[in-house]
């Protein structure tokens, strides 16, 4: 297996109206988030998390403020990151039929079991996060040892930005989905969907509100 897949989470505050305030997003299906994303092949993680606010926020300009650290592993025992997007296959086997859909860069997998080069893996995607009603997609298969990796590093930025933005706006993520962007107070903690909600334990403590 490939090594760690670098994740990074963008901590964006400005002080609103005297409050310290930060900026989270509405994901149509998978609830309320901060901005976040897989680090691409040749990046670097600066440029990597405000590549990933632009994109989820829309905001032009950001500005690194501090680097708040990072978690070494996220992955839980059963769970597999997909380093390079791959085919999905029907048995262990490349002359197998593959399915026609792939799984991407960045994906966290459950992991079944292993044979030879290959490893067994399942992929959910829910109609809604939290309390899903059903599972919307769900691919299950054999993909290559080299394409998965057991480690997943997640590094923290906390940035600012001068833009005038409203309280809330929208935009057209790259996969057509339409993005809420909005700010909420540092404190107290706003509500976010798991495991998320996790990294606001991690970094409030390195925050100077």
């Amino acid at each position: 297996m490939c090594k760690s897949i670098e994740k990074v989470t963008a901590f964006i505050t400005q002080e609103r109206n005297g409050v310290n305030a930060l900026l989270v997003f509405k994901h149509p299906t998978a609830g309320i988030q901060i901005p976040a994303g897989t680090v691409e092949v040749g990046e670097n993680i600066e440029t990597a998390v405000k590549r990933e606010a632009h994109e989820e926020t829309g905001l032009q300009n950001v500005k690194i403020e501090k680097y708040l650290g990072c978690i070494e592993n996220e992955l839980d025992e059963q769970e597999r990151i997909i380093t390079q997007t791959t085919k999905v296959y029907i048995k262990p086997d490349l002359n197998a039929i593959p399915y026609k859909d792939k799984l991407t860069r960045g994906l966290t997998v459950e992991h079944h079991s292993t044979y030879k080069d290959f490893t067994h893996v399942t992929y959910f995607e829910y109609d809604k996060f939290p309390n899903p009603s059903y599972v919307a997609y769900n691919i299950s298969g054999w993909v290559p040892n080299k394409n998965l990796s057991k480690q997943k590093t997640r590094h923290f930025f906390r940035l600012s930005t001068t833009e005038e933005t409203e309280d809330i706006w929208e935009l057209k993520s790259d996969r057509g989905h339409i993005f809420q962007p909005f700010w909420t107070p540092l404190s107290p903690k706003p509500e976010i969907v798991s495991p998320q909600n996790r990294w606001l334990d991690f970094v409030y403590e390195k925050i100077h509100t």
